[in-house]
């Protein structure tokens, strides 16, 4: 099958802001694969444009950072992703946000799913996997959020 490239272009990838916190479980014997599944996850993004044409895409996650926080790792990551589309694209200004906010974003997620899990597997719990996330209803959510915010 041919590949047909899509007019989004990603031009890179950037960490902007990282904190680590390793919550010791004091000897208590745990399942550390059932405790990653029942971490707090927390997502946000907002994507800016730029004068140059260029969308800055700024997504952070928690994980498990919380008041009472389980047993392992306390993560926060904050990324921004710089895309811009291809010259020859003629694309509305709605099919450019929906490429933004559903191929930007997934591809922003994964490049913070690849940051976490490398980053975690030098941590005393190995590797830290994010779970699959539905993109659209992150989207939904934020829209009603926004929508809520432009209300008061």
């Amino acid at each position: 099958m041919k590949i047909v490239k899509s007019p989004l272009i990603l031009h890179d990838f950037f960490v902007i802001d990282a904190k680590y916190k390793f919550n010791d479980p004091e000897n208590k014997k745990i399942n550390i694969r059932k405790i990653f599944d029942s971490y707090e996850l927390d997502f946000d993004f907002i994507a800016k444009e730029q004068e140059s044409g260029e969308s800055f895409l700024f997504t952070k996650i928690s994980i498990n950072d919380i008041d009472n926080p389980l047993p392992g790792y306390v993560i926060f990551i904050e990324g921004v992703s710089i895309f811009s589309f291809s010259k020859n694209s003629k694309l509305s200004e709605k099919e450019k946000s929906d490429y933004i906010y559903v191929s930007g974003l997934s591809i922003a997620i994964n490049n913070l799913r690849t940051y976490i899990s490398n980053m975690t597997s030098y941590y005393p719990f190995g590797k830290l996997q994010l779970p699959a996330i539905d993109v659209a209803a992150l989207h939904a959510d934020k829209s009603k959020m926004m929508k809520k915010k432009s209300r008061d």
